[in-house]
């Protein structure tokens, strides 16, 4: 492998640890990304992964003619993922621009270190990933935190730029020391690698409410929304579609089962699909809905909330992290439920579901979310924020 320079074409790799031969881990940000920065802005791409299947890995098509695809080693053991890394780098740094870690934390900081040293000039580059844990470890009340927060920005020294993915974070990290001058905000995108966007947006809405996810999990809390149909009046009920979408639980299945025992009259309008894992059979289903309901206790960014926007799908959704203000633009383009309330759910999903202004909101859902969320924006800006690292 040699990944010439040609003119000023810029060079990045992404080193993933973990299971980062899955294609669904590598298609979501991760991939996208590179995949991005390849086919619009001309960068050459590089995926660095690991074995950690007994099945090789089939690339999508698409992916792999714009991304360089590279498995250093056949292990899952964490450490031994990190000495192959390094290996990697010792062998090939002198190929890229740009080196792309994700999170934070001794790894990432080390491994800076490293290609530092290999080649002073290098750039590299941390996507943070980072929940409330991880915010609270640099913004939290804690006693000497500014103490804390020093120590950190010695050992990530060595990493020159940081993104994150949440608006509020951004806003309080950016004036920490650890991260102050080297901070961007950079939300995670909707991945339509492989669907006709348009083929799909000319599918009509119907009176269908949908929810994606493992269903049954606690995480999940997916006995919420069941709460809040049971408040609905049973006529309008009736005029939709409850589609609860993806894998479940064997105690989930019953719980639906008696659910409709229990509400004969509103049983006809509850449906389990499944599991479903083709892209486009999915975001044909995000296009049908009118609204995405999600119900979760905690989440990330929640990819299939931005999803459903993306095809026009207006979002009623618990208050699971505080990247649900931005999924939502600060509530202009969607509604925030307190986590747990089903009174509130209820009360929200019944306001939409009556709404005559409904599809405009659906309208103005999709517009936001092919803005903030669409690949080709954010890697845009990432271009822009490289570009600009002193």
């Amino acid at each position: 492998m040699d990944i010439e320079k040609q003119d000023n074409t810029k060079r990045i790799c992404n080193i993933l640890f973990g299971p980062s031969d899955a294609p669904e881990v590598a298609y979501k940000d991760c991939g996208m990304f590179l995949y991005t920065l390849a086919k619009y802005f001309s960068w050459k791409s590089t995926y660095v992964y690991y074995k950690t299947r007994e099945s090789d890995t089939t690339w999508n098509q698409e992916f792999s003619s714009y991304v360089n695809t590279i498995c250093i080693g056949e292990t899952s053991d964490y450490k031994k993922q990190i000495e192959l890394a390094k290996i990697f780098l010792k062998e090939h740094i002198h190929e890229f621009d740009v080196i792309m870690f994700f999170n934070y934390g001794s790894t990432v900081w080390k491994l800076s270190k490293y290609c530092k040293q290999l080649k002073p000039d290098i750039v590299v580059y941390s996507k943070l990933d980072m929940g409330i844990g991880g915010f609270e470890h640099f913004c939290g009340n804690k006693p000497f935190m500014w103490l804390r927060n020093y120590a950190e920005k010695l050992k990530s020294q060595y990493v020159d730029f940081f993104t994150v993915e949440t608006k509020s974070y951004y806003d309080a990290l950016s004036k920490t020391s650890v991260f102050k001058n080297r901070l961007g905000y950079l939300p995670n995108g909707v991945s339509t690698l492989n669907v006709d966007v348009s083929d799909i947006d000319s599918i009509p809405k119907e009176n269908i409410i949908i929810t994606v996810g493992r269903l049954g999990e606690y995480v999940k809390n997916n006995e919420l929304l069941l709460d809040a149909i049971k408040l609905l009046p049973d006529d309008i009920v009736k005029k939709w579609k409850f589609m609860f979408i993806g894998p479940s639980t064997e105690a989930f299945i019953q719980t639906v089962k008696n659910f409709k025992e229990r509400y004969p009259e509103k049983a006809d309008s509850i449906i389990m699909t499944g599991n479903i894992t083709d892209r486009t059979q999915l975001y044909t289903y995000c296009r049908r809905a009118k609204i995405i309901c999600m119900t979760s206790r905690t989440e990330g960014a929640c990819i299939a909330t931005l999803e459903s926007m993306f095809f026009g799908a207006y979002p009623i959704i618990t208050n699971y992290s505080d990247f649900a203000l931005d999924t939502t633009n600060w509530g202009n383009c969607g509604r925030i439920v307190e986590n747990g309330n089903s009174d509130k759910l209820s009360a929200e999903l019944y306001n939409a579901m009556v709404d005559n202004d409904l599809l405009s909101k659906c309208i103005i859902s999709q517009n936001y979310a092919r803005k903030m969320f669409d690949y080709n924006e954010l890697s845009k800006k990432l271009v822009e924020m490289l570009e600009n690292i002193n």
